[in-house]
């Protein structure tokens, strides 16, 4: 089963650094271009730097945010400005958040875990991988020789054994305490303890690991760990580049939480909305929400939806929303008959392939899906987004079940990309592993 192991971790020395919340962001997928530039500003020590540098007119392939990423890295080591663990460790990591009216906690624990091929052993992949994301962070990798941030991964833990556990050992004060940019309040215990540690080692023994968030992170820590065995002859069994920093958390956690990630849609070829309209009624049940509707509106009823397969689309026209229903359900055989058969039992999989693919005409395989389709979380910013034009269309999803990717992951298959959005975010910067075999004793 999947192995886990405690490390020495680069952490931000609070001796130094007052305010963590100044030093961390969110992934760097889901900051935009306005965000990346506030993060820069806010301290001239934020991860930001590191993880998700700008690039500069003028920068070669000597120069560039790569290099200079790996400046810092060693720079703010020097300066002890960021600090190494003095012994292995297992890090417990709890994010509190206000979900709805409830105020959760989801707690989890940062620990290496060893690299497995996606194809075999416990390790298991629920969403597809873009060639793009994974030739940037690989880059950054050989860079920094570092993890800069975690991957957000999830185990069975039936009878809440795991859990239990965390909490009988994450009773003291933690060692880091803030809230960042979006109200979560971010709490990590540092545990050391050999007796401690072990314990965990020993529950997580027999347990598959599923990744809910970083995929293209691991892909690249497997490509990393290729290129740097093959390019430097033998090397020893269990080195640091045979393993990559995770976030584990429980699949029974009650802070476990998944948003759907809403589509907008630009660049359709020969826009015509009547057309599209007249395509959707073939297969689906097209229903006017109502001029003037608010977003806000109709959400919960979408969410509430527990059968069929319903979106709910927006293309800036009066506050006009449509209702569609999947009606045709042969539409699916012919559909998947080829690819991703398991799509046809998921929202996100039957809106890429039977409308963003075969009525909009743009394809999930494409290099540059990114120019055709953003994924965003607020549905009031999609909304903002299509009446300024910059977007077409957007489409409304109910989120993903948790028993769905699972069942996708178990299977070895892969959902569309984006099928999930877990809340809260993982902090970027609140842990950093290094991958350089002299500085990481474990």
């Amino acid at each position: 089963m999947a192995i886990i192991k405690p490390f020495q971790g680069l952490r931000y020395n609070q001796d130094v650094i007052a305010d963590m919340s100044s030093v961390v962001t969110p992934p760097y997928d889901v900051i935009s271009p306005q965000e990346q530039e506030r993060y820069y500003q806010i301290h001239p020590n934020n991860i930001i730097r590191l993880d998700f540098g700008k690039d500069i007119p003028g920068d070669t392939e000597k120069a560039n945010k790569y290099t200079r990423a790996a400046e810092f890295l060693s720079n703010w080591r020097k300066q002890g400005i960021l600090k190494q663990e003095d012994a292995p460790a297992i890090y417990i990591y709890d994010q509190e958040f206000l979900f709805g009216n409830r105020r959760l906690i989801r707690r989890g624990f940062i620990a290496l875990v060893k690299l497995e091929p996606f194809d075999k052993g416990y390790i298991y992949p629920h969403e597809q991988t873009l060639p793009g994301p994974k030739a940037d962070r690989l880059k950054l990798t050989q860079s920094c020789q570092a993890n800069l941030s975690s991957i957000f991964a999830l185990f069975p833990d039936e009878n809440n054994e795991v859990d239990n556990y965390l909490s009988t050992v994450a009773l003291t004060k933690p060692e880091v305490e803030f809230t960042d940019d979006t109200e979560v309040k971010n709490k990590l215990w540092v545990i050391k303890e050999k007796q401690a540690v072990d314990k965990l080692v020993a529950l997580m023994r027999e347990k598959p690991l599923f990744i809910a968030d970083g995929h293209h992170r691991y892909e690249t820590s497997l490509a990393y760990r290729e290129q740097m065995r093959t390019e430097n002859g033998r090397l020893g069994d269990d080195l640091p580049l045979d393993y990559v920093m995770m976030v584990c958390v429980s699949m029974n956690n009650p802070g476990l939480q998944i948003l759907p990630a809403h589509r907008l849609v630009r660049n359709i070829k020969d826009f015509n909305f009547d057309r599209i309209l007249n395509s959707l009624k073939e297969s689906f049940t097209v229903e006017l929400i109502g001029k003037g509707c608010r977003v806000e509106d109709f959400m919960p009823k979408l969410n509430a939806e527990t059968r069929g397969h319903t979106f709910v689309m927006y293309a800036g026209q009066e506050d006009t929303y449509y209702r569609l229903q999947l009606s045709n359900e042969k539409l699916l055989d012919t559909v998947f008959a080829n690819e991703h058969p398991e799509w046809r039992h998921l929202d996100a999989g039957i809106l890429h392939s039977a409308v963003i693919h075969k009525i909009l005409g743009i394809h999930s395989t494409d290099v540059a899906l990114k120019d055709f389709v953003k994924y965003v979380k607020e549905e009031t910013d999609a909304v903002s987004l299509v009446k300024s034009g910059q977007y077409q269309l957007a489409f409304f999803l109910r989120p993903t079940r948790i028993e769905q990717v699972r069942e996708i992951a178990m299977s070895r298959k892969v959902m569309p990309p984006k099928s999930t959005y877990f809340y809260p975010k993982l902090i970027t910067g609140i842990v950093i592993n290094s991958l350089k075999v002299n500085e990481c004793r474990m």
